[in-house]
């Protein structure tokens, strides 16, 4: 199946590549290492989003060329990457209807909506999937597309850290490297290139933090208001949920983030043995076994009550 769609790279002339709202490294690393190929066979191709990237990926050479997702691109081929369910890349159904759609994910959740489907959940990212797909079908592999990866592979392995980490990770990123790619221009700007009022919103943010069921549940939650104070977004709290999935003892951390008035994306973060991905589909959403999400349309308290009453099974 890599093979063919490598070949389809080859042979179609045009592409629309979208992933999920709210993109992190992972989709903005798989669609800019797709695009910069394409670009590079001489296609006409394009990237949308139904949200603009946070800020932190400013730094990438083509993050200007993602745009937002109209549903109108006169296009042959439509791919979705990172992107467990179609209405949360923005797609339409009478978009893609006459269109050839490929899906290529790793979110075990996702349910096989393209005309063509690689979902690999053991792959520890996307991009070690788009990899695979570029090596086997002899395309060319760029330093920029090979950073474009690279950057797909290290944020969503948590720099390595996670346990969807292989063999074949390290593989992959040690043959980026001799493309090129050099790992601290990547995690400078990923991880150390923080504006200062990021910080000012964590620690309003971690004054909200709650230890649940014996300690093995940890939840913080950012509100509208927070953000007023601190004249920041939801772009500034990349990462924030692994404060609470990072003290000893916690199981579970939890990031309540009102996006809305009363509309909370949450994000879920376990260690070891927690399934977590099961828990995001009853709130609109899904994910890895680690690492999920969703949403919940309820007042602060009420969100926080829901969040805590399904994680009773850590008290088994």
């Amino acid at each position: 199946m890599k093979k063919k769609v490598a070949q389809i790279l080859k042979s179609e002339d045009s592409f629309l590549i979208v992933s999920h709202k709210n993109p992190d490294g992972d989709a903005i690393g798989s669609s800019l290492a797709l695009y910069s190929v394409l670009k590079e066979l001489g296609k006409e191709v394009y990237v949308e989003n139904p949200t603009k990237p946070a800020y932190t990926y400013d730094f990438l050479p083509d993050y200007d060329a993602i745009e937002l997702i109209t549903n109108s691109r006169d296009v042959k081929v439509v791919i979705a990457v990172d992107s467990a369910e179609m209405h949360r890349c923005g797609l339409k159904d009478e978009y893609v209807k006459d269109k050839l759609l490929i899906n290529i994910d790793h979110h075990k959740t996702n349910p096989g909506f393209g005309n063509i489907n690689i979902i690999e959940p053991d792959a520890a990212a996307v991009g070690c999937i788009i990899w695979d797909i570029l090596k086997e079908g002899g395309l060319p592999i760029s330093k920029r597309t090979a950073e474009y990866l690279y950057l797909s592979i290290l944020t969503d392995t948590g720099s390595f850290r996670y346990s969807s980490t292989s063999p074949k990770t390290f593989a992959i990123a040690s043959e980026l490297l001799k493309l090129g790619v050099e790992p601290w221009y990547i995690s400078s700007n990923i991880y150390e290139s923080e504006k200062p009022e990021t910080y000012k919103l964590l620690s309003l943010v971690l004054d909200t933090l709650t230890l649940y069921h014996e300690g093995k549940l940890a939840v913080v939650y950012v509100t509208q208001d927070m953000f007023k104070k601190t004249n920041t977004n939801a772009d500034n709290t990349e990462g924030f949920v692994n404060y609470a999935r990072s003290i000893r003892g916690v199981e579970v951390g939890v990031l309540l983030r009102e996006d809305e008035p009363d509309v909370f994306k949450i994000s879920i973060r376990s260690k070891g043995n927690v399934d977590v991905s099961e828990v995001a589909t009853q709130f609109e959403g899904g994910g890895h076994k680690n690492a999920a999400g969703g949403t919940i349309r309820a007042p602060l308290k009420e969100a926080l009550e829901k969040i805590v009453s399904v994680f009773d099974f850590l008290n088994e």
